[in-house]
């Protein structure tokens, strides 16, 4: 695809959720997490939610650290890290997995995965504008690619011995990742493995830099699974599925098909698709053999992604997972689906099947096949983003936060009242408090700033 056409493409479809980040407030979890950090300080509160509440001791780390704590400006700048991360993660991996492509088809790689990535996203507002979900699950998918980049394709190479302070770094990342949640472990884990089963597969030997991170994954695993806390977390589900085999199997099954026939029949799926086969680098030449463990490979790791994503939450809850967690299963499914494009187009070209290049003609058609689809209303992210931001409702949204703080900070009563938010940004918005003082998410905000309680106007 021509070089400005990708830069547009970026500035359609990346640009807008960076300028929603001016427009970023805290929800939910968030108060009550910088309240304990303020009320206990940073260690106890991260011991006490270990042994209390979650083995998530990574992400909960991060989020006693909670940037509101400095001030809501600094928040704004927390989305804005993300949504930046996002892409330098990406262009990591990509130069650390295709060495020998040009820069210019690197960046193409980059700019449509992160378009399609946000156009998908079952929920933006949860995946970057919100502390917590963006700490448990779009954090944990960033830090996979930034690792994936860091070894790259050379960790295939029987030959490759990374230095050691490489390998202590990736070891912590590997343990971080996996204490962000349970979704994130279990998808990461699940890769690794897969990793360490085409390394044996193809030189008969262990690779000792991916058992060692194998292994630090696993000391990760066992301090998620193993904490007190999630015993307490146990009994906030009860129903006839959670903890019950194969009712939560046949549930995971049905979400997880449900879920690959939305993303296989969603137009932008197609677009990606057809503008990768289609600039694929000639260079990426690969055997027969190559091609067919390409396919298989991303043919497991997305049934794993899928199936096991889901599985977490109907054995666990007896539900779906949240839509923060669909966020990171998608993420994991672009990068599969990258896999099974790659071994395709190298099992057609072993066939002498040639493809389509990227003309001006055919790049020209994808951008307003692009454009086109851009004007859809349903699971568009990208013209909500836009939307919200040419409305004015994100510039409200922030507006109205900011007039409800002073009001809580100006009041002279220990019980305070405060208008509901009636601007309601879809990219941006996660919940509101509620009527009910005593409510969950009325606490933390109350505690946050030194309140008896703080409830919404009948």
């Amino acid at each position: 695809m021509n070089t400005s056409l990708v830069w547009l493409l970026a500035l359609i479809g990346i640009s807008p959720f960076v300028l929603l980040c001016c427009y970023a407030q805290p929800s939910a979890d968030d108060w009550y997490m910088a309240a304990d950090t303020m009320e206990k300080g940073y260690w106890q509160s991260n011991i006490d939610f270990y042994l209390g509440l979650t083995g998530r001791f990574f992400s909960s780390a991060v989020l006693f650290l909670h940037p509101m704590l400095l001030s809501f400006g600094a928040f704004k700048c927390y989305s804005l890290a993300l949504i930046l991360g996002l892409v330098v993660s990406l262009r990591w991996a990509v130069g650390g997995w295709f060495p020998e492509t040009s820069s210019g088809w690197k960046w193409l790689l980059v700019v449509t995965s992160s378009v399609l990535f946000l156009w998908a996203m079952p929920s933006t507002a949860q995946g970057f504008y919100w502390g917590t979900g963006s700490a448990g699950y779009t954090l944990p998918g960033l830090l996979s690619l930034c690792l994936a980049g860091m070894f790259g394709r050379r960790c295939l190479d029987s030959g490759w011995r990374p230095q050691p302070v490489m390998l202590v770094i990736a070891s912590l990342m590997a343990i971080a990742i996996t204490g962000c949640t349970e979704v994130a472990m279990a998808l990461f884990f699940a890769h690794l493995v897969v990793l360490n089963a085409v390394f044996f597969w193809r030189h008969r030997q262990v690779s000792r830099p991916l058992a060692i991170l194998l292994a630090a994954t696993l000391i990760g695993v066992a301090a998620v699974v193993l904490t007190p806390g999630n015993s307490v977390r146990r009994t906030w589900y009860t129903n006839d599925v959670n903890h019950v085999f194969v009712p939560a199997v046949l549930m995971a099954l049905k979400l997880a098909l449900r879920q690959l026939a939305v993303w296989l029949t969603f137009a932008p799926f197609f677009l990606f698709s057809l503008v990768i086969v289609s600039a694929w680098p000639a260079a990426l030449q690969l055997s027969r053999q190559r091609a067919w463990e390409l396919i298989v490979i991303a043919v497991v790791l997305m049934g794993g992604t899928l199936f096991g994503g889901f599985f977490l939450g109907t054995w666990s809850m007896g539900a779906a997972i949240p839509l923060r967690g669909i966020n990171l299963l998608l993420l994991f499914f672009i990068i599969d689906w990258i896999i099974l494009l790659a071994g395709i187009i190298a099992l057609l070209r072993t066939c002498s099947i040639e493809l389509p290049r990227a003309g001006v003609v055919l790049s020209l058609c994808a951008f307003l096949i692009f454009c086109s689809n851009a004007q859809m209303s349903v699971g568009n992210n990208i013209k909500a983003a836009w939307l919200d931001l040419l409305s004015g409702r994100a510039a409200q949204y922030e507006q109205q936060c900011a007039q409800r703080h002073a009001l809580i900070r100006a009041a002279t009563t220990p019980d305070v009242l405060v208008p509901i938010l009636t601007a309601r940004p879809y990219t941006l918005f996660f919940n509101d408090l509620t009527a009910d003082p005593a409510n969950w998410r009325n606490v933390g905000c109350a505690r946050f700033f030194r309140k008896h309680s703080v409830a919404l106007q009948p």
